[in-house]
């Protein structure tokens, strides 16, 4: 299970370090994608699967299926890091994410992911959680035990 937040610098090439705390539990080989709210989501050989089923439409002819699996699944690559730990992120989830060379980013364990976000991002959305919207949230959203 991830956890914790890391910012690192994407190099001249389009790399960037993945922790070695995330890339123990990660393994030698991963999956990176475009994610939700323009960030980029990793997830673990391990997991991977999981993902692909549950975006795998059950009918060719589910438009609405086949939409999150082009967006999802069609923009996927797999990625070994090199021995300084890094993973260079394509063009296209580059763009997506809003990263350029020279940015920073910051790397979010969550559960069963890795949110890779651009930094002015994360700071907008981190910007936008007051205490009012968290706590509205927590009702709306938080099981009790």
């Amino acid at each position: 299970m991830f956890s914790g937040a890391y910012e690192h610098t994407v190099d001249d090439k389009g790399r960037t370090v993945i922790p070695a705390r995330l890339r123990q539990k990660l393994g030698d080989k991963f999956y990176i994608t475009r994610g939700l709210h323009g960030c980029l989501w990793i997830f673990s050989q391990a997991t991977w699967p999981r993902v692909q089923e549950a975006l795998t439409p059950k009918s060719l002819w589910d438009e609405r299926a086949l939409k999150l699996e082009r967006f999802f699944l069609g923009a996927a690559a797999e990625c070994t890091p090199d021995r300084q730990g890094r993973i260079a992120i394509p063009p296209m989830l580059m763009q997506h994410a809003g990263i350029k060379p020279g940015d920073s980013v910051w790397l979010i364990g969550l559960t069963d992911k890795i949110e890779v976000w651009e930094k002015s991002r994360w700071d907008a959305f981190n910007e936008s959680l007051t205490d009012d919207v968290i706590a509205g949230l927590g009702k709306e959203v938080a099981q009790p035990q």
